[in-house]
């Protein structure tokens, strides 16, 4: 056994540390070279560890990190709300070390609970974009930017953090967390300040990744990464020439999707591409009539007419006089078609568990009902009258038991928060029942799917009931978007790097 393994080439400190194959070069392998990496060389003595920076870009700073570990941030005691009050000043200016058991363990939580919790989503029908991470696809992550593998590792700490409310080391994840996002970000603003790099598809997904993670925290910054990716779409040409891209296809649908239902939950005088996005109709149905994501369900005519309905809104909002009849008859128009959508002939085009699908259709139907309504009275487009009020009684009920059957399938219930969010608005007309029961269900939601957006949800939703109002408007302070998405398929993507390197 001895004669074999002198045999062997050796590894470099480098290489072995980071699980990769040494070229063994002497004095220096190549692929430490490649990487911009001193390599530590092969001797018999392992070297000190080092945190490997990018010269002149970033230095340590102790006293920063003495600070952070008494703010304010380490006295909150609440294990619900440490992610979103972690601290997020002076952690950024870190330098992060990105060793091989940063990935392996993302990799391994992926497989072991990310993958399983997605797994039933398949029994809709087949899904490309729920795998396993193999080890191939890992090491190639670990040559990707640094970007996407901070992203990956947030997105995992952050399912970690969900996973581990009770748990002590709970403010310790959410201290990673944020370096990793500073990390993220930082290395991002690098690449969109070189000018061949800074539309690229590994940018696009790596401003996405961060909207992802933005999002599932309740931040406004959300908005932010949006405005960035659509001017770097702009920049390749606009999404029907992007959307030809393999790789960006379903990053494209995540897009699509996080604007359209992030307007929806944002205050009137938030709401923003209204007009593009009914301009894209078209281009919508025609892209997307045949796509199953696993992460938004709503039936493509539903999500058209909600569409329609925050423009408008925001045409209510503007408040042209001479136009008030006419955004009347379009809001019952829209209403009319709603309520004939068939959820049963809707399902009969999917390949798999047509019950669920009905269920899906069902539920979403509903609940793009109830918006029509609250949010369009909320702009005085549809009047506050007696039958409109008796129909969101009984949109609510039928609402709740549609809810009760979808979140006990773990097939569909990671789809229903923005259903859920539908419900708790109608419950601020006095259902204390109905209250218990949504915030009940998105605490849950929030622990299965590993992802505050809803406790943020909650907290909203919490905040509306206690304030005595109870217009749309007035529930929905500032821009949100409720997804309990946590990724992005980047594989294809990372692949893409690898072979080109």
């Amino acid at each position: 056994m001895l004669e074999v393994n002198e045999g062997r080439k050796r590894h470099c400190w480098e290489c072995l540390r980071r699980c990769l194959v040494c070229d063994s070069t002497k004095p220096a392998c190549k692929r430490c070279s490649a990487s911009d990496i001193v390599c530590p060389g092969y001797s018999d003595v392992k070297p000190t560890r080092l945190r490997w920076l990018e010269p002149g870009k970033v230095k340590v700073r102790p006293k920063s990190l003495k600070a952070l570990k008494s703010s304010k941030a380490s006295k909150d005691n609440d294990p619900e709300k440490t992610g979103i009050k972690a601290a997020t000043g002076s952690i950024f200016d870190y330098a992060i070390i990105l060793p091989v058991e940063v990935f392996t363990e993302p990799g391994a939580l992926n497989n072991t609970y990310i993958y399983h919790d997605l797994v039933p989503i398949n029994q809709l029908g087949q899904n490309p974009h729920i795998f396993r991470i193999s080890p191939a696809l890992l090491q190639e992550a670990m040559t990707s930017p640094h970007y996407l593998q901070s992203g990956m590792v947030c997105m995992t700490l952050s399912h970690r953090m969900n996973r581990s409310r009770d748990h002590p080391e709970l403010k310790a994840l959410a201290q990673k967390f944020y370096m990793y996002r500073g990390n993220a970000i930082r290395s991002l603003t690098e690449e969109f300040n070189v000018e061949d790099k800074c539309a690229a598809d590994s940018v696009i997904a790596g401003a996405l990744t961060l909207l992802l993670i933005d999002a599932q925290h309740g931040t406004l910054t959300w908005r932010c990464h949006l405005e960035g990716i659509n001017k770097m779409i702009k920049l390749r040409g606009g999404y029907p020439k992007l959307v030809r891209s393999k790789s960006l296809k379903p990053m494209l649908i995540t897009i699509w999707f996080v604007k359209v239902f992030g307007n929806t939950t944002c205050p009137v005088s938030s709401l923003a591409w209204t007009e593009s996005h009914l301009d894209a109709v078209d281009f919508i149905l025609d892209q997307y009539s045949a796509a199953i994501s696993p992460f938004h369900l709503c039936p493509l005519p539903l999500v058209i007419e909600i569409i329609k309905i925050n423009h408008l809104r925001m045409r209510g909002w503007k408040h042209v006089p001479s136009e008030s009849e006419d955004l009347s008859q379009e809001a019952n128009e829209i209403l009319r078609r709603v309520h004939d959508f068939s959820p049963e002939q809707w399902a009969t085009s999917k390949p798999l568990s047509t019950k669920e699908w009905v269920l899906i259709g069902t539920t979403y139907q509903i609940a793009v009902g109830l918006f029509c309504i609250h949010s369009l009275q909320s702009v005085s487009i549809l009047l506050e009258m007696p039958s409109l009020r008796l129909l969101c009684t009984t949109y609510g009920q039928h609402l709740q038991e549609l809810l009760k059957e979808a979140l006990s399938s773990q097939h569909i219930k990671r789809f229903m928060i923005w259903p859920l969010i539908l419900l708790g608005v109608e419950a601020v007309h006095g259902i204390a029942e109905m209250r218990a029961f949504v915030t009940t269900q998105l605490k849950k939601l929030s622990y299965d799917v590993g992802t505050y957006g809803p406790l943020t949800a909650n907290s909203v939703l919490e905040s509306f009931w206690a304030s005595g109002k109870t217009l749309w408007d007035d529930c929905f302070d500032q821009p949100y978007a409720f997804t309990t998405q946590i990724a992005v398929d980047t594989s294809q993507i990372i692949t893409g790097l690898s072979d080109t390197t």
